[in-house]
């Protein structure tokens, strides 16, 4: 949604043409985050398992220089995650499953994968939203617009695809920045950012195959 014209026609064309499997960084700090927030005690254990084996790994000449580095980002990725406690700690997060529907916006199937939902309650009425965790170094100045959008998507996809008979609530929709310690919820007025991802996706969608 924020990049530039180019940018997005060049991000088509590879989706059009997919490349060979590329290894997913932060993906074992992933899964090490999601057990850890998941668990409503918040016991230290997922974490302090995870940078020991982070630990072990960049220290051990057999691993790939792409799987040492990815450890020793990892362990900044949950170092910074346990400055967040008190920004994270009111939420109450449970499992997601790794599969989940795509959203249709506009003829295009968007695959959003929510890392947690988050469930809670407002005036009575049990309420659902999703959590992604985002583990990249900052990339610009636009982190907070980004973190919105993505915000926005999530419920969306809920909207789409709730798993519960709860309610999607905007507050509970959130984008987390663990590197710089923000998390970004869904506007509680956003019918302007879901019109631009509406239009965003009709734009693919004319432009499939032709860029």
């Amino acid at each position: 949604m924020i990049a530039s014209e180019t940018t997005k026609q060049s991000i088509i064309r590879r989706n059009y043409d997919p490349q060979p499997f590329i290894v997913t960084r932060y993906q074992d700090a992933r899964q090490a985050i999601k057990a850890y927030l998941s668990d409503i005690s918040r016991r230290q254990k997922p974490l302090n398992h995870a940078v020991s084996m982070f630990e072990q790994r960049t220290a051990d000449p057999a691993e790939s220089d792409l799987r040492q580095d990815d450890a020793r980002q990892s362990i900044e990725v949950l170092t910074a995650l346990r400055g967040m406690d008190n920004k994270l700690a009111r939420y109450l997060f449970h499992e997601a499953p790794h599969s989940q529907p795509k959203l249709l916006l506009s003829g295009v199937e968007v695959s959003v994968r929510a890392d947690l939902w988050i469930y809670g309650e407002h005036r009575g009425e049990e309420q659902i939203g999703a959590a992604v965790f985002r583990m990249t170094q900052d990339a610009g100045g636009r982190r907070e617009d980004m973190g919105k959008y993505v915000a926005t998507l999530l419920r969306m996809h809920l909207d789409q695809n709730n798993p519960t008979d709860r309610a999607p609530a905007n507050r509970l929709c959130m984008a987390v920045d663990v590197r710089q310690g923000d998390v970004f919820t869904a506007p509680a007025s956003n019918s302007r950012r879901m019109n631009d991802l509406e239009a965003a996706c009709r734009v693919i969608n004319a432009l499939w195959g032709q860029v």
